[in-house]
């Protein structure tokens, strides 16, 4: 692999000293929490039409979206999802969850490779969301979740972790593949691909692209009110999805909502480190024909 910089900076820092925070199962970087039989497990859960999946690389706008979704489910009653913790909401099937008393239609949220993902999301086919961001921002704000996130390594440098981003040995593995193959699925009935760049650009249209594609209705005189509540700023003052609840999240620093920004990667990246990772990029999404917008 290819290093975005020079070749006597480029030992990974999950391996200089020992990493007890995640381990490689099946060749893809886990949490500890996240166990092989677990893993193994979770291709045997039950996946059924109703079921909505938002489906991300890490820090490419997950939360957001699952606002977003829990929102319309709520028919756009904004105060009823003020009354909950967002992870309460939402089935993270990447660790061991419980499915008791979850009622119909489910909100299921994972980072999972296509690979890990319980074979029934593709048999069943629930709806899809899938947000991608564009992969240096995605990279920068991934950074920051290091330094914020207890269940996660600490990396000394940028160097170090735009390195094994570019690698793909940062948890839940390859962003280029994950990415690449959801694109690839765009233009399935049950999927639908959506950009953080569109949602930052026009919030409005990817709510209602994504209530259609649901096949919820947004009540009346309701859209305003819900593009406020889930406006960044709303969101990042909004402890029920702000991570400031959470335990394995250290907000007092750094927030989890930092910027919200498209475009604040060139405030981290140097010129020679764009331009390899560039390079990288295209060699490593050649033919697929996703680009994206690094500015707006």
């Amino acid at each position: 692999m290819r290093s975005v910089v020079k070749a006597s900076v480029t030992k990974m820092s999950l391996d200089a000293e020992g990493d007890t925070k995640t381990h490689m199962i099946d060749g893809v970087r886990q949490p500890i929490a996240t166990t092989a039989k677990h893993l193994q497990d979770l291709q045997m859960f039950e996946i059924v039409e109703d079921d909505v999946v938002v489906m991300t690389s890490p820090k490419s706008g997950t939360t957001w979206m699952q606002e977003i979704v829990s929102v319309l489910m709520y028919g756009c009653d904004v105060e009823k999802a003020k009354q909950e913790y967002i992870e309460k909401r939402w089935m993270f099937i990447d660790f061991p969850f419980q499915t008791e008393g979850v009622s119909s239609p489910r909100l299921i949220k994972t980072h999972l490779n296509p690979q890990a993902i319980p074979p029934h999301i593709k048999e069943k086919k629930p709806k899809i969301i899938f947000v991608s961001r564009n992969p240096k921002d995605t990279a920068v704000s991934f950074f920051f979740f290091h330094k914020t996130g207890k269940h996660l390594p600490t990396y000394e440098s940028w160097t170090e972790f735009l390195n094994d981003f570019c690698a793909g040995n940062l948890i839940r593995g390859d962003w280029f593949a994950m990415n690449s193959y959801w694109w690839s699925q765009r233009n399935d009935k049950n999927v639908l691909f959506v950009k953080y760049e569109d949602m930052k650009r026009n919030l409005s249209e990817v709510v209602e692209k994504v209530a259609s594609f649901l096949g919820w209705t947004i009540p009346d005189g309701k859209l305003p009110e819900l593009l406020q509540h889930c406006s960044f700023e709303s969101m990042r003052s909004n402890n029920k999805v702000n991570s400031s609840e959470d335990p394995l999240i250290d907000t007092d620093k750094i927030p989890f909502m930092r910027k919200g920004t498209v475009g604040d990667w060139k405030n981290f990246f140097t010129v020679a480190q764009s331009e390899a990772f560039d390079q990288i990029y295209r060699e490593k999404m050649a033919g697929t024909g996703l680009e994206y917008d690094y500015e707006l």
